[in-house]
């Protein structure tokens, strides 16, 4: 009945202490308000001491704190990458990235799609908590936001903004070491994933920032447009010069055939045999498109 993560009192004044962090906090409890849920644990979590309440929910607050940020990050790529390839198709957006940023943007569109309500901590705030460690998913993301809040944001944050998060991270690692279906082995493991996974979204960033610059040219959109297409196998609409190249490779085929007419012609080859080899049964000579 109590939180898995212990983390330092320390840790807890300064997050307090953000103004950015209070506002999330204010906004978070009158949501809950708002939607009549003064009350909004479970009922095997309403029994638990005040203290334990509060506890709880200071930990679902950095929860949301870490996550949300990048659920407002995919949000923005899945539009971007809508604008940039002209669909709505969620299955084609991927096309819009590549490499690291585009794993990164499988990975997100999989598990924010499945996951809707804890990566927006809907519900008792003690089984958000709680549900933190049910799966890799769940620590991969967990961890990997926490790198990514801690990454500089090149001067540009502001007194509203969140504060750098990185206290989950060991109290996350407590909490799986001290879990009997965790243990301690599997750290290593899920903090080297949930880096990739960091660097991958980092990634996604760099890609979005492109994006935005394509979205906004016209006529790079266009250019685009053409070569997703062209990876994807679309037809397209054929130029003047490239059918004119078409034709010609088409003569070209004919003067080969009139090259090994006349020599079978020397080799005394019937001319029914030559014809039903060649295909020239009843087709025509076609008219050339270099010579009159």
């Amino acid at each position: 009945m109590e939180s898995p993560f212990m983390i330092p009192r320390e840790d807890i004044e300064a997050l307090e202490g953000s103004e950015g962090f209070r506002l999330l906090r204010n906004y978070l409890g009158a949501v809950e308000e708002s939607s009549h849920a003064m009350n909004s644990f479970c009922t095997s979590h309403s029994t638990v001491s005040a203290e334990a309440q509060s506890i709880w929910l200071l930990h679902r607050d950095i929860l949301h704190a870490l996550v949300m940020p990048v659920v407002e990050l995919f949000k923005r790529a899945s539009t971007l990458a809508e604008a940039a390839l002209c669909t709505k198709n969620t299955e084609d957006l991927e096309l819009a990235f590549s490499g690291d940023a585009r794993s990164a943007f499988l990975w997100l569109q999989c598990f924010l799609g499945e996951e809707e309500d804890w990566v927006r901590t809907r519900g008792c705030p003690a089984c958000v908590t709680t549900e933190t460690l049910s799966t890799e998913s769940h620590v991969r993301l967990t961890v990997a936001a926490s790198l990514l809040s801690t990454v500089e944001k090149d001067g540009h944050s502001t007194g509203l903004s969140l504060p750098p998060l990185p206290h989950i991270i060991p109290a996350l690692r407590d909490a799986l070491e001290a879990d009997p279906f965790w243990g301690p082995e599997c750290w290593p493991y899920l903090f080297s994933r949930a880096t990739q996974l960091s660097g991958g979204i980092q990634a996604l960033i760099a890609s979005i920032i492109d994006l935005e610059s394509l979205v906004s040219s016209p006529s790079l959109v266009r250019i685009h447009n053409r070569e997703v297409a062209a990876k994807k196998g679309v037809k397209l609409r054929k130029s003047k010069l490239a059918k004119r190249q078409l034709w010609m490779k088409g003569e070209e085929m004919d003067l080969m055939r009139r090259c090994a007419l006349q020599c079978w012609a020397q080799a005394a080859v019937p001319r029914q045999v030559r014809a039903e080899v060649l295909g020239l049964g009843k087709e025509r000579r076609a008219r050339s498109s270099t010579c009159p």
